[in-house]
């Protein structure tokens, strides 16, 4: 339990709020432990039931206490980023019906690669290859940006994660040194770039270790490693994936972590942390049945191995989403060239409903927001848009794709 205590929460997330007075008491508190206990009814209060799987689980009580410690503000819209490689720009979804949308516009250009991630209310985009900046824009004064900062050329940022509102990571895929920045830089950027903390040590032989997303658990920042070979066209694996340790008090690698799998890839908004765990999914070689999603144990920091294997499910998994023990969703793209969204038993690895089935590869990003929806980005050429299920039984609750005028990507929620 002390460790989950110290694992970070999503932002923007009011968990334990009964009476809906955006903050969280102690009789709230208390509610939800008599819920979890079995000695009080979901009905008493619907708001500890994030994942809208009917039970309140440890993770929805620390949930419910952040809340109360640091207070909290409802999620309100998704913040979607929208992009056909060519034009990049982001629309919005308000989460409450009827839904209304905001489509993709000219005056909210983004670059064409971008993924996006949340902190403190504001939105943080990370345009990739050949853009090489942070972004920072603020919802809350009609999507002004703050600030657009350069990694440097050529630095291929892939993910941000945060300690403080002045200090996070920004790993770089195309570099062997991890980025410590100043978030809350002034839009000049100066005092944007604190330092770097070289992973080399932990790379494969071509030396550059391939970074991708994070995590932060307590005073710890866990990196994935993809170890990819940079000589091979399609930077095939070169061996299997790692996750470093970094101490974010000292900012030093005080370790390591070898995963059982290869290519450690998903479109999951930086590692998933659950239940004194980090689970992540390895890719392996695309369009070979070869890897899973993978479960390392925060407390012995060890890998435990395969928690579902890419041959149960089906396909390479381009995306999950944790719901409860026995309740996840993953998009998977299989070998014959079909994309689906599946749900399955993370306890068993079996696949309990196919919510979507197409040909091609239209399905990316799935995200969860705190109300239990989960929100789907299909690309496909015909109909693009969002689709949004619900997530404790799988219905359907958008009868067409919520249209943004250019293919949706990447999705966060946002106050």
């Amino acid at each position: 339990m002390g460790m989950l205590l110290l694992a970070r929460v999503a932002q923007g997330v009011c968990t334990g709020d009964c009476n809906a007075d955006n903050t969280v008491t102690i009789n709230e508190l208390l509610s939800g432990v008599n819920i979890s206990l079995g000695a009080a009814d979901m009905s008493s209060c619907p708001d500890f039931d994030r994942n809208g799987d009917g039970r309140v689980s440890v993770d929805e009580l620390i949930a419910a206490v952040t809340s109360a410690l640091d207070g909290c503000t409802r999620q309100t819209a998704a913040f979607v980023v929208t992009t056909d490689f060519t034009t990049g720009s982001f629309g919005t979804v308000t989460l409450d019906p009827p839904r209304q949308v905001m489509r993709s516009s000219p005056n909210h250009l983004l670059h064409r690669d971008a993924v996006v991630r949340t902190y403190g209310g504001l939105v943080y985009v990370i345009n990739r290859l050949f853009a090489d900046n942070i972004e920072v824009i603020d919802p809350a004064q009609d999507f002004a940006i703050r600030m657009e900062c350069s990694t440097g050329n050529g630095t291929n940022p892939h993910d941000i994660a945060f300690t403080a509102p002045d200090k996070a990571y920004v790993t770089l895929f195309e570099r062997s040194t991890l980025l410590m920045v100043n978030p809350t830089a002034p839009p000049n950027c100066a005092d944007f770039i604190r330092g770097t903390i070289d992973l080399s040590p932990l790379a494969d032989a071509d030396g550059n270790p391939d970074m991708d997303q994070m995590a932060v658990v307590g005073n710890r920042l866990y990196v994935a490693l993809e170890r990819l070979d940079i000589n091979t066209v399609l930077r095939i694996p070169a061996t299997n994936g790692a996750l470093a340790v970094v101490d974010t008090t000292t900012d030093e690698v005080v370790g390591s972590i070898e995963l059982v799998g290869k290519n450690p890839f998903a479109a999951t908004k930086g590692l998933t942390v659950r239940d004194g765990a980090i689970y992540v999914a390895d890719n392996g070689l695309f369009n070979v049945l070869d890897g899973g999603i993978e479960r390392v144990d925060l407390a012995t920091q060890q890998s435990e191995g395969f928690m579902v294997t890419e041959e149960q499910l089906g396909g390479d998994i381009t995306d999950f989403v944790l719901v409860s023990d026995h309740l996840a969703y993953a998009v998977i793209g299989r070998p014959n060239l079909t994309n689906a969204l599946i749900a399955f038993d993370p306890a068993t690895g079996d696949i309990t409903n196919t919510l979507l089935d197409v040909r091609g590869f239209s399905l990316f990003d799935i995200e969860l927001n705190d109300r239990g929806e989960l929100y789907v980005a299909d690309r496909a050429r015909t109909a693009s848009g969002i689709r949004i299920f619900r997530a404790a039984d799988g219905t359907q609750l958008t009868d067409k794709p919520l249209d943004l005028l250019l293919p949706p990507f990447e999705i966060v929620f946002v106050p």
